[in-house]
């Protein structure tokens, strides 16, 4: 029996550090019922965004219900927890995290450019019990558990609609990192807007989605040891990996968990093994509310429909950015590959001229494309759906051929040469997005080009906090642990056990 007590007890130091389970929901973009019903205009508003509002209070609870039923140690929510800042949605998302709170679950948040950038209001939210907390914005450094230091970036910086961050926030979150990193522990960033791209030029079609200066901040981060980051904001699932072009080692994973108010209504968990050195992540979905029992079904369909709608303002933005774009690139491509002045202005003159005629010809010929290509970008690993994704990509081709031949008709022939540009210009982001591949257009061996799960992964992030020599116990000379293959083995007189105490056969 005293041989028992003492093995035990020598347990107890390597059982205190264990498995943490996290819950993450991004964008849930809260628009209390009441709010609903007081606008009378919320129905025409409905008919032009892709995002299911008026199931957003019973989403959001649906959420809070898984919560409390698995009861993870921590909820991370990296920005928009609201529709656009109302102070009745603060206070429910509030009283939700507090319930959480009480249950014995803590809660992270960070702003996004839909929330209310109110002091008192974000106070609320925060959990405030040994949180450092940045001067000079919401920005924050916690260790929530420990060995596991998570922080929260703020990149609304005195302006919701575009994510930057101040010299003075960076160099006070580095420093952060720097002192998380000195203990050893693992670090998870957390920020509202993307940092990486997770298809090639996505930065470039949409500006918006990533935070100004996007690879210098990077960049820091990496130079500073964060090796993950958790983003929100372009509501579709990603996971993508980017590695220095000089030290592929040097890496850094961006997580982007998609809004559960948008197809296919997910969520994530994500757990981090007792050594602190892996972090596991898997995707799961909200399947029904008590209104709705496919809930799969009803949102892509939602999704299909709304995309669709909405295809009048992005082609309207699409052919902007051409009229934007045509003295800087168009010209000066065109006459590198020899057309003449003559001929440029001829293939201006063609084109759509007037916000109706560019609706119009986009829908004819990619309004269908445009929809498939955003339902499939937004079920995420697309590389595992090889024939399907080829299939989207060769009907935007062949829409952007039909567009091209409507707007030259007997003259295409004698524009040829831009009908191949176009083409070219838009393979790379259009075959990057249907591969599930980053740098798509470098070299298949080249370390900086990637594909990564989108749903389920598992990352080495860190060195484990047990050391991989055998370490002799201090106080019993006949017991020992080891690290093998990521696990904690703990030997006596002889004989392996695991951090339970269970015999393992040798």
């Amino acid at each position: 029996m005293k041989k028992i007590v003492i093995f035990l007890f020598t347990l107890v130091p390597l059982m205190m550090v264990a498995q943490e389970r996290i819950m993450v929901i991004a964008d849930p973009h809260v628009m209390p019922q009441t709010l609903i019903e007081a606008n009378p205009n919320f129905e025409d508003y409905m008919q032009h965004q892709r995002k299911m509002l008026d199931l957003s209070e019973p989403i959001w609870n649906a959420l809070m219900d898984t919560a409390m039923k698995y009861q993870p140690d921590l909820v991370l929510i990296p920005g928009d927890l609201t529709k656009d800042g109302e102070p009745e949605a603060h206070a429910m998302v509030a009283q939700s995290l507090q319930q959480l709170r009480e249950s014995g679950i803590r809660t992270l948040v960070i702003p996004g450019n839909h929330d209310l950038p109110n002091t008192v209001l974000w106070d609320s939210l925060y959990m405030t019990d040994e949180m450092v907390k940045d001067p000079h914005s919401h920005s924050y450094a916690v260790e929530p558990f420990s060995g596991v230091t998570v922080l929260g970036v703020d990149a609304t910086n005195g302006n919701a609609s575009v994510g930057t961050f101040s010299e003075q926030s960076m160099a006070w979150l580095l420093a952060q990192a720097d002192s998380a990193r000195s203990k050893g522990n693992m670090i998870i960033a957390m920020c509202h807007w993307q940092i990486l791209e997770h298809f090639d030029q996505q930065g470039t079609l949409e500006s918006s989605c990533r935070m100004a200066d996007a690879d210098a901040f990077r960049d820091s981060l990496m130079a500073h040891g964060v090796r993950v980051v958790l983003t929100g904001h372009f509501h579709v699932n990603g996971i993508t990996t980017y590695r220095d072009s000089i030290n592929y080692n040097d890496s850094l994973v961006e997580i982007t968990t998609g809004s559960p108010i948008t197809f296919p209504c997910p969520y994530r968990w994500m757990t981090v093994s007792n050594d602190r050195s892996r972090l596991a992540v898997t995707t799961d979905f909200i399947t029904s509310l008590d209104t709705i029992a496919d809930m799969n079904s009803y949102s892509r369909e939602w999704m299909a429909v709304h995309t669709e709608n909405m295809i009048p303002a992005l082609a309207n933005k699409a052919w902007g950015k051409v009229d934007a774009k045509w003295d800087t690139k168009v010209v000066p491509k065109l006459q590198q590959m020899g057309v003449d002045n003559l001929l440029i202005a001829y293939i201006k003159a063609k084109l759509p001229k007037n916000e109706a005629e560019r609706v119009d010809i986009t829908k004819r010929y990619l309004g269908e494309a445009a929809v498939n290509m955003y339902l499939f970008h937004s079920e995420a690993n697309e590389h595992e759906r090889p024939e399907m994704g080829q299939n989207l990509a060769n009907a935007v081709y062949t829409g952007m051929n039909g567009m091209m031949g409507e707007c030259f008709g007997a003259f295409i022939e004698l524009i040829g040469i831009f009908q191949i540009m176009a083409r070219e210009m838009a393979k790379e982001p259009v075959q990057s997005l249907v591969e599930n591949t980053t740098f798509w257009s470098l070299p298949a061996d080249d370390m900086r080009r990637n594909c990564t799960n989108d749903l389920s992964i598992t990352l080495t992030l860190n060195e484990p906090l047990i050391p991989n020599a055998i370490e002799q116990n201090p106080t019993f000379n006949d017991v020992r642990k080891i690290m093998r293959d990521g696990q904690i083995i703990i030997i006596r007189d002889h004989r392996q056990y695991n951090i339970y105490g269970v015999e393992i056969a040798q």
